[in-house]
C-alpha cells in the first residue's frame, strides 16, 4: 500500500473529494513527522506506537573492500504493532 492507496481509500469512505483528501493525508504525515523529529512518542490506540530511539555508534565492514567503517550514534524510529493487528503464527489477515 502507497500514501495514494490510504487517500483514495479516505476519498472513498467519506465521499469526499481526492484533493481533500491528500490534503487530510498530508496533514497526518506532516503532525507525525513533527512529533518524531522532537522525539515525542506517537501512541496509536488499535494500531500501535512509534518511538525515536537512540542508536549507539559501532563498527561496520565495507562488502566490497571488506575495511572497517565507523558507524556515527544516531536516532532511529522504532514501530510496536497494537494487539488489533499483531500477526500470530499461522494466521492471515486481509483487509
Amino acid at each position: 500500500m502507497i500514501k495514494q492507496d490510504i487517500v483514495n481509500r479516505v476519498s472513498k469512505e467519506l465521499g469526499i473529494a481526492k484533493v481533500k483528501a491528500e490534503m487530510a493525508v498530508e496533514s497526518v504525515f506532516d503532525s507525525l513527522k513533527a512529533a518524531m523529529h522532537r522525539g515525542d512518542r506517537i501512541e496509536l490506540r488499535g494500531f500501535g506506537v512509534f518511538m525515536v530511539k537512540p542508536r549507539k555508534s559501532g563498527i561496520g565492514r565495507n562488502p566490497r573492500t571488506g575495511d572497517e567503517v565507523p558507524i556515527p550514534p544516531g536516532k532511529t524510529v522504532r514501530f510496536k504493532p497494537g494487539k488489533e493487528i499483531r500477526f500470530y503464527q499461522g494466521e492471515r489477515h486481509e483487509t
